[in-house]
């Protein structure tokens, strides 16, 4: 069944949100060429404090953005919310922000004060700067849970980003960095800004700079006028789209039915020519891919990558899968490593909570074997948890609940599996599925003698070759190359056995 594979809508709607800047609105007072060339300096002498922006994924209206700067003393507040909807099978969904960032007059950030609402479920979260540590506070389908980032220097919000060149000087062809704190991925990020002039003729909406944005993996660009103020924004390969427009036509999304394509059954599938029948027992899968490139996808114990000489891999590559050996018998990844965060409970993988700890222990012998300790986890979630199109924040919410998608399976079983001490991340990527095929899916690993990959939703263990693993080291890089996969992706299976 599809419902059984497919990733949650909140995956996609947090790649969104970590893809966007934020950007500026169009005010009646003009720039002045000789202060946006050497920098504004402080938000009090920006021409703009608010702003109205329309969001569109693969030229479907998805949502709006709207924020407004305000005097807080010496400092500012950014105030700013937004709505996206997706459909997923057929099902609106809807994810509600609400910010206040309250910022420094040169953007360092002070505290922040988030609230995520996805199809009816909250999290609050809490940040402040104390010292050389940002501390937050993330509140949770019931539960707490803190977290403090050690600091050097200033830090900003992400709210930064499309700022920064306003207050530093619009320079042809400056470069520079800065840190940021992304409250959507709740991780700290250098962000790497290069101003370029528009060359010729004003650009995109009368845009006379460009600004490539480096974070992370990512990449987004934005088109300034000669106010300063951002236009036009793309990113995810130009996929994300962000347009300046006025309240009134921002709003009207909000009294509109969601009128876009199906996520699920209309872009991010990826048909193929040739079915594969009893994917789930084999144990080789080969396959042709292009319309991405290569560097997306993982190359690791199980997976290889052969990409023509001199190609980036875009116009086409092959791929192949194994499964990995008996891990009862087989030693020959022992020299694999895993890193301390495969063991640290998270927010979303709350390992030490008791309510994990004690249902890890009834479901397991001491007895067992590590091996045999994945096997039972990963058969308990598979038939303990109803697969459903409902997203959930946290693993306690989906033992609580016991329904989820792939993306809750997941994440259940890797608490279930760090509570026991098994070192196990979680891998995305893409699984074939009858009669469809391929679907964006979520999944795990566990550290047995070396990595292992297993299918909590499919009850694997090992999961089978037409799990195709994306390369990234934490979720918003997943997500950025899921955006850059979808609606790109071609695949021709070659072999399999």
């Amino acid at each position: 069944m599809i419902r059984q594979r497919v990733l949650p809508v909140f995956i996609f709607a947090a790649a969104l949100m970590i893809s966007s800047c934020m950007v500026n609105s169009p005010s009646d007072v003009p720039g002045d060429k000789t202060l946006l060339v050497q920098g504004c300096k402080s938000l009090d002498k920006i021409p703009f404090k608010e702003a109205w922006y329309g969001t569109y994924f693969k030229e479907d209206r998805i949502g709006y953005s709207h924020f407004k700067i305000e005097p807080d003393g010496k400092n500012f507040i950014i105030h700013s919310d937004s709505v996206t909807r997706l459909t997923a099978l057929k099902k609106t969904n809807e994810i509600v922000l609400n910010e206040k960032v309250r910022v420094m007059p040169d953007l360092a950030l002070l505290s922040i004060d988030s609230k995520v609402r996805i199809n009816g479920k909250d999290m609050h979260m809490i940040g402040k700067l104390e010292g050389k540590e940002f501390r937050v506070d993330i509140e949770v389908d019931g539960e707490k849970h803190s977290r403090a980032y050690k600091v050097e220097g200033k830090i900003h919000h992400s709210s930064a980003i499309s700022l920064m060149p306003i207050i530093r000087g619009l320079r042809d062809g400056e470069k520079y960095s800065f840190g940021i704190f992304n409250a959507e991925g709740q991780e700290l990020e250098t962000v790497q800004q290069e101003i370029n002039t528009v060359p010729g003729d004003p650009g995109p909406n009368g845009a006379v700079w460009k600004i490539k944005n480096h974070c992370g993996r990512g990449l987004v660009l934005s088109w300034l006028n000669n106010k300063g103020l951002t236009v036009l924004e793309k990113g995810v390969d130009g996929s994300l789209i962000t347009v300046l427009e006025d309240e009134s036509s921002a709003r009207k999304f909000l009294e509109k039915k969601t009128s876009g394509k199906d996520l699920i059954l209309d872009v991010s599938r990826i048909k193929v020519a040739k079915t594969i029948p009893h994917a789930g027992k084999l144990r080789y899968l080969k396959a042709g891919i292009s319309g991405i490139d290569s560097n997306l996808l993982a190359r690791d114990h199980r997976q290889d990558i052969i990409v023509p000489d001199s190609d980036t891999g875009r116009s086409g590559f092959e791929i192949t899968v194994h499964v990995e050996p008996d891990r009862t018998r087989d030693k020959r990844h022992a020299a694999d490593s895993f890193s301390p965060d495969d063991l640290n409970p998270t927010m979303v993988i709350q390992s030490d909570h008791p309510e994990i700890v004690s249902q890890a222990r009834e479901i397991v012998e001491r007895s067992d074997t590590q091996y045999e300790k994945i096997r039972k986890l990963v058969k308990w979630t598979a038939e303990n948890i109803e697969s459903k199109m409902q997203d959930s924040f946290t693993a306690i919410a989906v033992l609580r609940s016991r329904e989820g998608e792939c993306q809750a399976h997941a994440n259940l079983y890797a608490a279930l599996a760090r509570s026991l001490h098994i070192p196990t991340r979680i891998a995305t990527g893409i699984v074939y599925s009858e009669d469809v095929g391929f679907l964006y899916h979520a999944w795990a690993e566990s550290f047995v003698d070396g990595w292992l990959a297993v299918d909590p939703t499919l009850n694997q263990v090992p999961a089978d070759p037409t799990h195709i693993k994306i390369a990234s080291r934490n979720h918003s890089e997943s997500a950025q190359a899921i955006l850059k996969m979808v609606g790109n992706l071609k695949l021709d299976v070659l072999d399999y056995r």
